[in-house]
């Protein structure tokens, strides 16, 4: 079973993104007249550098300024299909461990300026969060340039630079996931290569597997969720003993979700409880700056929407439930819309609509109030469940969405 895109963005995501295959289903399914497949498929004739290029010596280089300097304009790489995000994941599971280098000449590149970098680039993960990817994509590839120079020009110990590309490869992970929220899906995608490219070079696998999670959130809501499968398990496994409980915890949320979308209904059930379990396990001191996020709303989601995929009504309303009620809406309200929608198309199926209109209106001025294409997405595809249930409200309840939730123009801005 997929997961359905919105009534709203059906014309967008069929030019953009690829063509759409009908499914039979609940509400859950029955949103949209199909589901996007194999979207995120990118070409380039010219590539000034391939996946190959970025995994020799000097070409991470190279890729990270030509990221960073660029109007936005397609990307240069062809990360579609299975085949090309198999080769992806291998590149990172085989790649040989990076050489300690020392950089003695240049601007001198001390711990309160790196620490300082850290602490800006947590900062605007908290923004992403508040605002919404379209408003932070920006402000992500100017500091990572910033990065980058210091890392071409400056003066610094071997543990500063690891610390300087570890902040580089977050930096490249937030600007692909802002790309993704905003509906930049092939801009998130060279992102993220570049990402995981630079966390092998930080010597931070964990950091790598989390790129790989935002890479199969792509794959689950607009491309092939098989694709999704494969990332998770090499994350999983790549990192390792690198992981903390509650990345372990994350990385099995979101196997649930694409397990679910595949149809493999008893790897759904393992997953949900191995998350659990290791959620149990968490000791939020050990976890490293940007699994703030992980807790157990966010478990609970996972579950939750994996569970209505696979018919199971009841119990996803529990876990939905339990993901709205408990989540910080202050400090996340872009999950809480998320949340909200799910619990919401749960409640279609079953059978309580007038709830779910209810929790629309509220995803509605939620959606309105950030920034971010994601969110305005899953809010019209609640609204498409509505009026599909025949709720005679449904046309009142889709012309406030459509006039509340315009897309963003998306002029060309250099970043």
């Amino acid at each position: 079973m997929r997961e359905p895109s919105s009534l709203l963005g059906r014309s967008r995501t069929n030019r953009e993104l690829g063509t759409r295959r009908p499914r039979r289903g609940t509400a859950t399914v029955a949103a949209t007249t199909g589901f996007v497949h194999n979207a995120t498929i990118l070409t380039a004739d010219t590539a000034p550098w391939t996946l190959q290029r970025l995994w020799a010596p000097g070409g991470l280089s190279a890729a990270l300024e030509q990221v960073t300097s660029r109007v936005e304009q397609p990307a240069v790489l062809t990360p579609g299909g299975a085949g090309m995000q198999a080769a992806i994941v291998h590149q990172w599971l085989v790649a040989a461990p990076a050489r300690p280098i020392s950089v003695l000449g240049g601007r001198q590149v001390g711990n309160p300026l790196v620490a300082g970098f850290e602490d800006r680039v947590d900062s605007l993960r908290r923004m992403d969060d508040v605002l919404g990817g379209e408003d932070v994509h920006g402000l992500a590839v100017s500091e990572l340039r910033v990065i980058v120079r210091l890392l071409r020009t400056g003066a610094y110990s071997q543990d500063h630079r690891a610390r300087l590309y570890a902040v580089a490869a977050e930096l490249a992970r937030l600007a692909g996931w802002a790309a993704f929220d905003s509906g930049r899906h092939q801009i998130a995608q060279q992102f993220w290569m570049v990402g995981l490219r630079t966390a092998h070079e930080a010597h931070r696998p964990a950091i790598g597997a989390n790129i790989l999670r935002c890479m199969a959130e792509q794959a689950v809501r607009y491309g092939d969720p098989s694709d999704a499968v494969v990332m998770l398990r090499a994350a999983r496994t790549g990192a390792g003993a690198a992981l903390t409980a509650t990345e372990k915890a994350m990385i099995a949320g979101a196997l649930a979700l694409a397990y679910a979308q595949v149809g493999d209904a008893r790897s759904v059930t393992a997953e949900i409880a191995e998350a659990f379990m290791q959620l149990e396990q968490s000791d939020p001191t050990r976890d490293p700056e940007y699994m703030y996020w992980c807790s157990r709303p966010t478990i609970e989601y996972y579950a939750g929407k994996a569970l209505l995929c696979t018919g199971d009504v009841t119990a996803a309303v529990g876990h939905l439930n339990r993901s709205v009620d408990d989540l910080d809406a202050a400090a996340y309200p872009r999950d809480l819309v998320h949340h909200s929608v799910w619990l919401g198309v749960a409640k279609v199926d079953a059978g309580d609509v007038d709830e779910a209109v209810a929790l629309a209106y509220q995803a509605v001025d939620l959606a309105a109030a950030v920034s971010s294409e994601n969110a305005r997405v899953d809010v019209l595809t609640l609204c498409g469940a509505i009026e599909i249930a025949g709720h005679p409200g449904a046309a009142a309840l889709a012309d406030h969405a459509h006039s509340v939730l315009r897309p963003a123009s998306r002029t060309p801005v250099r970043v």
